[in-house]
């Protein structure tokens, strides 16, 4: 229902439940269904520019978009440490960034531009219509009343979110700032922001994205809502008595052994029917996210040695700076402020990592007394990892397009 209602360039996959779900869908509504639709709690944002921190909205739609953690298997990650090392860090945490990049375009292309892709997308969903038809007509010539029933079941569901898809669109926050940022782009880097995404703040697993204010806040902090609030209520009201019918038609089969093969191919065509929009969301994820005035480019994941390498990282991101904001106040959710952390962060600001690229040499202008001390050794291992992920191709690339698409420029990295 979400992919239908972001955007027409979806293929509607073959829909099943339980009773929670008919509760769930009798009294759907669209802060919901793009919120945060299970029973899980909600994510949390931390925003590096004002130093807050606040539960995460439209959690669907970023899991959808793929902003969310990307499970793309750790042979594919960036990994800026020596395996030769990696022993000994064995007893730290582990952290894995997964890394985005919100860049700004003029024209949203969700709905109203016709690619090859939504044309794609359509004769599958015709395709998927014509099977249910053609076997409903099979099983109605055979007198198999459950079976026409079934097919019937699947075919309405479609219909439902076909429904969805050419009626609704998503009303987005923002869109007016959004749009002059867009055309006068040399105001971007005034208004930069990164927001750090987490189930909770101890998680392995951190999403940061990257972008202006306006198009971030949009994203995580404000509900995105339907523009046909009604139709939404009444199509999740006619999916719940699709799946009601179903489910009863389904357990009417059990103990049949005559008629076991109404639920195998049930069954099998339900399989199918999963194939076409898993395939599009593998290759195509960012679909879901054309309704905004922005395109999305995603890192691979980057595997940091231990908490404080990635939080280094992060801080390093680009992000505009406020003067009643303090710098490293977003690492409140990470670490406690107390001075042993406000000891590290002077440290780390010492080295310098943004105009460093030999971190011997930065060593050397320190202090005699320092150039021994062991927690100026180990800054110094964290910030050369840090600095070997900038460097990385897989995140270097999408860095300076970045930079360049917001006007920030490439001579600062």
């Amino acid at each position: 229902m979400v992919a239908s209602i972001l955007t027409s360039r979806s293929i509607a996959p073959a829909v099943t439940g339980c009773a929670k779900d008919f509760h769930r869908l009798w009294h759907l509504d669209d802060a919901q269904l793009l919120g945060n639709f299970t029973d899980e709690r909600a994510a949390s944002v931390t925003s590096l520019k004002h130093g807050s921190n606040f539960p995460l909205q439209n959690q669907t739609v970023l899991q959808l978009a793929g902003v969310l953690r990307r499970d793309m298997g750790m042979t594919q990650a960036v990994t800026p440490y020596e395996p030769a090392v990696e022993k000994s860090f064995q007893t730290r945490r582990e952290t894995v960034v997964h890394l985005s990049f919100v860049i700004p375009q003029k024209k949203a292309r969700g709905k109203g531009g016709y690619c090859w892709l939504e044309a794609v997308c359509w004769m599958v969903t015709s395709l998927e219509f014509a099977v249910p038809i053609a076997l409903a007509m099979y099983m109605a010539i055979s007198r198999q009343f459950t079976g026409i029933v079934l097919m019937t079941a699947l075919l309405l569901s479609g219909l439902i979110l076909a429904v969805l898809r050419s009626l609704t669109r998503p009303i987005i926050a923002n869109q007016g700032e959004i749009s002059e940022f867009c055309n006068d782009r040399a105001k971007g880097p005034l208004t930069l922001d990164a927001h750090v995404i987490a189930d909770h703040w101890n998680d392995k697993h951190l999403n940061v994205v990257c972008g202006y204010t306006s198009h971030l806040h949009a994203l995580t902090n404000i509900p995105l809502q339907v523009n046909r609030p009604r139709l939404l209520l009444w199509a999740g009201r006619g999916l719940a008595i699709v799946l009601l019918i179903q489910v009863a038609s389904l357990a009417s089969l059990i103990g049949d052994k005559s008629n076991a093969w109404l639920s195998l191919s049930w069954l099998a065509i339900y399989i199918v029917m999963l194939a076409p929009p898993w395939i599009l969301n593998v290759y195509h994820p960012e679909s879901a996210y054309e309704s905004y005035t922005a395109t999305l480019t995603k890192v691979p994941p980057i595997r940091f040695s231990c908490r404080r390498a990635a939080l280094v990282f992060i801080s390093r991101l680009p992000s505009s700076s406020q003067a009643h904001v303090e710098k490293w106040a977003w690492t409140n959710v990470f670490m406690p402020d107390n001075e042993r952390r406000k000891l590290w962060q002077a440290q780390v600001d010492e080295l310098d990592l943004l105009t460093l690229e030999n971190q011997d040499s930065a060593v050397e202008k320190l202090d005699p007394s320092k150039r021994d001390d062991p927690e100026y050794l180990k800054s110094k291992t964290l910030l050369r990892e840090a600095s070997a992920v900038y460097h990385h191709p897989e995140v270097l690339q999408p860095l300076l397009a970045y930079r360049r698409n917001i006007g920030l420029g490439t001579a600062s990295i």
